[in-house]
């Protein structure tokens, strides 16, 4: 196996290259790179077996190596289905060489980030992530608003780097080595591990899209040009390994304010996500959105996890752990294809917001098909994927009892609730997202379909796939609980897989569920429902056109409309939400032009955090630009002050 991970790494490596004259061809060969990293993590994950490729010593800070762990075989199998549909879709619709050259870069740094067994190795791979991300998401130079997206991912992306960067050296000066080995073994005090959890927390974060570095993600979704945005969701892999590999791995066990902290992250981070993408009309923001709720739900499980690991109960970590595992595969395939969808339906009807779009289900049936399979994953429609995920995060939260205070039940309990209202918000958030572009008629006469409407490999092979996650769930939670073994301390399938096709949320005897047998009786009902609907129709049924109300006006001109549909939930969440409404004049040669009711919506976010910190760096920035101009004198005090704090900080990190 160790031949195939060099071989998977080597055509990652040589992909970059081949974009500088073909794109097409590099697309290929790092599709076919991905799809040989899929059989190496998968055997990592089933089988224990732990291909290493052996780097040596000339990064200068030690020994270093690619090594597929348990652990790592996980999301390498990840980044390996998502990489190889995203490659395919460069394929068959090629963006061109840069952005493909950009796309190839970003899953070898992904590849390497999670093989790294030495910290300087990670952190190379983890800044060319944070360079192709910037440049991916300002690829789009000919809108300005668009470059201003690109250019606030950055800073966020660079924000984590630096609080990865701190970690790492407080980690270093504790140790004196960059061995991930070594700093799982390191005894360090409950404050220091403390303030580790909080650098972790911000690097991997700004990269998953937690509350509040969650910006990159909608804005960089929204910038990227053709399919950066699903290159982009590639790179979620990576952060989740960060948070699976340095907090509950090497950091753990936490103290148990880690886990509440978690846990209420996680919850503002889920309601906010989904809240916040019900009111976008853009098509790949609302997808931005929603992947920071799901970035909440994760959180939710991997709280439960830490605080199951401070209490040293391994079967409350399990629980925590394997829901969050389960959400990261579901989330993240599903997001992948809702984006290679979206760019299709992008590149078919050039539009790029939801109001205009409408009844392309007829057009792009294979698109709708993927997105759909996509939506109902994202919004844990049974027996999906993405249900069961969340099933067991439920789950997991209502082992609140078992927590180790009182405090912690409550959090739990209160998460639970969270949980259950973005569940009911996301249901209606994909419901309005597939309907409104999918479904009912065109509402602009200009939307007209281009090129991108043919057949699709990667949309097909992947949506099959998402379509059958949940129905093979009792086989991907063997492989996850082996992978997560090393973990854990036991395989956490065993206690799972009660019986041949019935799961348990790791505690025997409280709940169960069958997903498997739900895909064989859902279905039934579904045609025994068709079937009944068909035979009371022989009887004869009465077809009439749809009344729109006596006008005579064209249905698609006075059909719902997307803000419509969205607009109850607006006006409820007025407050919270920074939704504001204006009329302002109307334009054009009438003398008495009808008013235009202006919408928006502000994040709290943005509101309290990125303003008042964008205001304090201006200003930061402006007496640092006079001090550096001013008189010599000023300027030798100035690095004399540097020197002076850089030589108090060694003490401190020893």
């Amino acid at each position: 196996m160790t031949l195939t991970f060099a071989i998977a790494m080597g055509a990652l490596a040589i992909a970059p290259l081949l974009a500088t004259a073909r794109g097409v061809v590099a697309a290929a060969v790092s599709a076919a790179g991905c799809v040989l990293l899929v059989i190496v993590g998968l055997n990592a994950a089933l089988d224990g077996s732990r291909p290493v490729l052996e780097l040596g010593g000339w990064l200068g800070f030690g020994r270093s190596a690619l090594n597929a762990d348990g652990l790592a075989g996980i999301f390498l199998a990840l980044t390996g289905v998502a990489g190889a549909a995203t490659a395919v879709a460069a394929v068959e619709l090629p963006p061109g060489r840069w952005l493909t050259g950009l796309g190839c870069t970003l899953v070898l740094a992904v590849a390497v980030a999670i093989g790294a067994d030495n910290a300087f190795l990670f952190l190379l791979a983890w800044e060319l992530l944070t360079v192709c991300i910037y440049l991916i998401a300002s690829a789009d130079r000919a809108r300005p608003e668009q470059l201003l997206q690109g250019y606030f991912t950055a800073g966020l992306t660079k924000l984590g780097g630096a609080a990865l960067l701190a970690a790492f050296a407080l980690l270093y000066g504790h140790t004196h080595s960059f061995s991930l080995a070594v700093w799982a073994h390191a005894g360090l005090p409950a404050g220091t591990r403390g303030v580790l959890f909080a650098l972790f927390l911000v690097g991997f974060g700004t990269k998953v899209g937690m509350l509040p570095v969650q910006g990159g993600l909608p804005a960089g979704y929204s910038a990227a040009p053709r399919l950066g945005a699903a290159w982009l969701s590639v790179a979620l892999a990576a952060g989740f390994y960060g948070l699976w590999r340095f907090v509950f791995a090497i950091l753990g066990p936490l103290p148990t304010w880690c886990g509440d902290a978690t846990l209420i992250l996680g919850a503002i981070t889920a309601v906010a996500g989904i809240a916040y993408a019900i009111t976008q009309d853009e098509l790949r923001r609302f997808l931005g959105y929603s992947t920071v709720e799901h970035a909440g739900i994760v959180l939710l499980g991997l709280g439960v996890a830490l605080l199951g690991q401070a209490a040293h109960n391994r079967n409350l970590a399990a629980a925590g752990l394997l829901a969050a595992t389960l959400q990261v595969c579901a989330a993240n395939l599903a997001k992948t294809l809702a984006l290679i969808g979206i760019d299709r339906v992008e590149q078919a009807t050039g539009r790029r917001t939801i109001d205009p779009l409408g009844g392309l289900a007829r057009q792009l049936p294979l698109s709708a098909a993927g997105v759909g399979v996509a939506s109902l994953t994202l919004a844990a429609v049974p027996p999906l994927g993405g249900f069961v995920s969340e099933w067991f995060t439920f789950e997991a939260l209502l082992q609140g009892f078992r927590m180790p205070t009182l405090l912690s039940r409550l959090l739990c309990a209160l998460a639970a609730a969270a949980l259950a209202f973005t569940a009911g918000l996301g249901l209606l958030a994909f419901a309005k997202y597939y309907g409104f572009v999918f479904l009912g008629r065109a509402r602009d006469a200009a939307v007209r379909l281009g090129e991108g409407a043919g057949s699709s490999v990667s949309i097909a092979a992947l949506g099959v796939i998402i379509l059958f996650l949940g129905t093979v769930a009792p086989w991907e939670i063997h492989a996850l609980g082996s992978g997560l073994q090393s973990l854990l301390g036991f395989n956490a399938a065993t206690a799972v897989i009660s019986h041949p096709l019935v799961l348990g949320p790791v505690f025997a005897n409280f709940s169960v569920l069958a997903p498997t047998w739900l895909t064989i009786v859902l279905p039934a009902y579904f045609t025994l429902a068709i079937l009944i609907v068909t035979a009371s129709r022989a009887r004869g049924t009465r077809r009439a056109p749809v009344w729109v109300t006596g006008s005579a006006a064209e249905l698609a001109a006075v059909q719902y409309r997307p803000s419509a549909y969205s607009n109850p939930m607006r006006v409820i969440l007025r407050g919270p939400l920074g939704y504001r409404t204006r009329l302002i004049a109307g334009t054009g040669d009438d003398p008495e032009p009808t008013p235009i009711l202006q919408r928006s919506v502000v994040l709290a976010i943005e509101r309290f955090v990125y303003r008042p910190l964008t205001e304090l760096a201006l200003t930061a920035a402006s007496g640092v630009r006079r001090l550096q101009s001013g008189r010599l004198s000023l300027y030798l005090l100035y690095m004399l002050a540097s020197l002076i704090l850089a030589l108090a900080l060694i003490p401190i990190l020893h």
